[in-house]
């Protein structure tokens, strides 16, 4: 057997995934190559573009792969540590509120909080926590068909009203999948929201990290990777997955090189990824024929700024419109930068731009975030193409394991099964699976 020392892998892909990969294996001393041809965000501005702060990202607690990943890193000290901060919502009347949270023991903490949740009509509140209770107790299971069935159609059997769900449960699938209710399966609705909801204070902790996850994570472990002799190809494409025996027998390039290796990774998205696999594998196995079916939308960033200072970080759940949530940051002490996020395509267009002029301020006042005399000095639009996977029913079924039927092939990537909905957690825990099953090999 070859001595891991001199075994070879080529990864497709410098995103997240594949430099998490990457950086597990070359620390057991693999020889490591990255085909890394960055997808450029798209995006206008309007304006001045906005002052050049630090962009932020939230994580859960129970997020442990990239905790542990970013402790790993060493990040600069000189970096502020990660800010906890609640969870609010904006109610129709466009009061805020925020989800409690009181320390008690697991059983005790879920069900006062819920209760103690204003934003909840009290039947509901009252109606929901009774269900739990005998779910604990073992009087009721959870139903088998849950993966069958969306989201909106699952909660209504529960009692929660379409005024509930427009209000607070939407919002939430949408900040944390990208999936409205009513496309979502309520499996994986039930997944995404559990962390947050039923499990320990600590598992639920929501932070902000005071920079960007590009940031946090892509220099150092590229920096990590380069010391360790990894060879980074910047701006290559691959065309072409080569096979021999059901075997990967090399990687073409478009500049005509060919490049081979003990193992292949692919950390592209599946529209990459599935114009390089041979016609046969499409035929053969049903692995490579799902990933077909996967579906993918589009994620619109609406960045802005103020100049007025911002006391603390906040989350805001907005139901009822557009934008799914803000996530209010400070990027100087006296100056406010304000995150909106959205799935809806139209505010990917630039012919809104005037008409975004006037909606983001009067939102901003509505929630009490912009001061009567301050204005915003600039729009930034990005468009992120494929970040949201589709998590309609049966979707589950289509998600891909990282080890393919292929012997020295694997896929990894934030839309691969992994348990998680695609974010960083998923693309980290991806990667570190990939990296797993060629180790153990």
């Amino acid at each position: 057997m070859t001595a891991p020392h001199t075994q070879s892998v080529v990864i497709l892909g410098g995103g997240l995934a594949g430099l998490t990969a990457a950086y597990r294996l070359a620390n057991q001393n693999y020889r490591i190559t990255i085909v890394d041809r960055p997808t450029p965000l798209e995006g206008t501005s309007t304006g001045k573009p906005p002052h050049e702060g630090p962009e932020c990202f939230t994580i859960l607690g129970c997020h442990d792969n990239t905790r542990a990943l970013l402790q790993a890193l060493h990040v600069d000290p000189s970096q502020r540590a990660p800010i906890s901060i609640p969870l609010e919502f904006r109610l129709p009347d466009h009061s805020l509120i925020r989800y409690p949270r009181i320390k008690l023991p697991v059983s005790l903490h879920i069900g006062v909080n819920l209760l103690r949740f204003t934003g909840l009509p009290w039947n509901e509140r009252w109606q929901l926590v009774s269900w739990l209770e005998r779910l604990w107790e073992g009087n009721e299971l959870l139903p088998t068909d849950l993966e069958q069935r969306t989201a909106e159609e699952w909660l209504a059997t529960l009692g929660q009203t379409m005024r509930t769900c427009r209000t607070v449960w939407n919002p939430i699938a949408q900040w944390l999948t990208g999936n409205d209710l009513c496309t979502l399966s309520a499996d994986a609705f039930v997944n995404s929201v559990k962390p947050l909801f039923l499990k320990n204070l600590c598992d639920s902790r929501i932070s902000i990290m005071q920079n960007s996850l590009q940031t946090c994570l892509v220099p150092p472990i590229t920096q990590a990777l380069t010391k360790a002799g990894t060879t980074i190809l910047r701006n290559a494409e691959a065309i072409e997955l080569r096979y021999a025996r059901d075997r990967i027998a090399g990687v073409l390039l478009k500049d005509g090189s060919l490049l081979q290796a003990d193992w292949y990774i692919s950390a592209l998205s599946p529209q990459q990824l599935t114009p390089l696999i041979p016609e046969r594998w499409l035929t053969c196995y049903a692995y490579f024929q799902q990933l077909t079916l996967l579906e993918s939308s589009d994620r619109t960033i609406i960045l802005t700024e103020t100049e007025q200072p911002c006391a603390t970080p906040r989350l805001i759940l907005l139901g009822n419109t557009a934008f799914h949530s803000v996530l209010v940051t400070r990027s100087e002490p006296d100056r406010t930068s304000f995150s909106f996020t959205t799935a809806d395509n139209r505010f990917a267009q630039s012919q809104l731009s005037s008409e975004l002029e006037v909606l983001i301020p009067n939102l901003l006042r509505s929630l009490g975030l912009l001061r009567p005399e301050s204005t915003i000095t600039a729009i930034r639009r990005r468009t992120i193409p494929n970040a949201i996977l589709s998590l309609r029913p049966g979707a589950k079924f289509h998600r891909p394991i990282q080890r393919s039927p292929i012997t020295n092939f694997l896929v990894a990537g934030a839309w691969t099964d992994t348990g998680w909905p695609p974010n960083h957690e998923s693309a980290i825990v991806s990667g570190n699976c990939s990296a797993d099953a060629i180790l153990r090999r």
